[in-house]
């Protein structure tokens, strides 16, 4: 059974690759993500709840090694700076037809 911060951060890591994709599937595989535009595509509530899911769910993906994210300063942790490993735009290319 998957609890709830799995499902978050299943339903950001597509995401994370639908919006990579949609900006045009860069070579680097940066993105610049709103958190609460993020909470709010997720369904989570725009509350400090939401934002710190959203967050929590960052950090679960760049502990399984998916994304490295920064977090630059004088946005207050609004905006973070995201980068697709490798191996997850590959896999993207591939499941989207993307080359």
């Amino acid at each position: 059974m998957t609890d709830d911060g799995d499902d978050v951060g299943a339903r950001l890591e597509m995401l994370l690759v639908m919006q990579w994709l949609d900006e045009g599937a860069d070579e680097e595989g940066e993105i610049a993500l709103s958190v609460p535009t993020a909470a709010n595509e997720l369904g989570l509530e725009p509350d400090r709840a939401g934002l710190l899911a959203v967050m929590a769910a960052l950090g679960q993906l760049e502990d399984r090694h998916l994304v490295r994210v920064a977090w630059p300063a004088g946005t207050g942790g609004s905006e973070a700076h995201v980068t697709l490993s490798g191996e997850l735009r590959s896999d993207a290319r591939r499941l989207f037809g993307r080359t």
